[in-house]
């Protein structure tokens, strides 16, 4: 069992919030360069990308930490209850080189049907596709406005989404940890968005938290719990060089 996996059945739980609806509002320009930005990554060839008898978890984890560095969300296809026995993720192998990133993407879709893909700016997000046409699943909910003020931690973020549903529902939700969390840089954070989903709102928290950002959404439809992740040190973390002496 991988450590990713733990995560979700190790009981580690930090934080249990209420969850809801989110939303953006762009220029025409900024749409432009969004869109420009998506296409470069997703056109980016990978060299040489290789699994052996894993998942498409550990495909996405491993291809993301590659020569094309990138962050993703990826929610996991969740059991009834939480007592229910883990759901097993079908294993493969893949070996492909000189593709875009894109048609790997595809591949690892292909080799586990269950999930599909979109990106959202240098996010790429992989989420099952029963849920697509599911208005009602958590991250597919939808904020005409999102308002975030002053936050120092993905707590923060996770609670402004609680207080922010609406019309009123209560969702449960945790946040999971294995190992400490990249903290947040220590500025306080303030982010307005309009017209988002509650992925995309999720996708932008752990983005903050540092580049190459991820985060995995898991448990069960009675117990859902994120885990939130970086693929490099954050660079507020990194120790800053001593200069060297001078000559006298």
């Amino acid at each position: 069992m991988s450590c990713l996996q733990q995560v979700f059945q190790c009981g580690a739980l930090l934080l249990t919030v209420t969850l809801g609806m989110p939303s953006l509002r762009p220029s025409m320009q900024q749409i432009g360069l969004e869109v420009q930005s998506q296409n470069a990554l997703l056109e980016t060839t990978v060299p040489e990308f290789e699994l052996h008898d894993g998942t498409v978890l550990d495909g996405l984890w491993k291809l993301a930490r590659g020569p094309v560095e990138f962050g993703f969300g990826f929610e996991k296809v969740l059991k009834t209850n939480l007592s229910d026995p883990e759901i097993p993720d079908p294993r493969f192998n893949l070996h492909i080189r000189d593709k875009p990133l894109r048609e790997v993407l595809d591949a690892l879709c292909d080799a586990d049907p269950r999930y599909m893909w979109s990106n959202d700016g240098a996010t790429v997000n992989f989420y099952p596709r029963a849920i697509v046409n599911d208005s009602s699943y958590l991250l597919n909910r939808r904020f005409q406005k999102f308002d975030l003020k002053g936050a120092t931690e993905v707590q923060d973020g996770l609670l402004a989404i609680a207080r922010q549903l609406s019309p009123p529902t209560v969702e449960q939700i945790a946040q999971a940890q294995l190992g400490g969390d990249d903290p947040y840089p220590p500025e306080p954070w303030t982010l307005i968005l309009e017209n988002v989903t509650v992925r995309q709102v999720v996708n932008r928290l752990a983005a903050h938290g540092g580049p190459r950002g991820i985060w995995i959404f898991g448990g069960s439809k009675d117990f859902r719990a994120f885990g939130f992740f970086n693929t490099r040190p954050s660079p507020w973390l990194e120790k800053p060089k001593e200069s060297e002496p001078r000559n006298p």
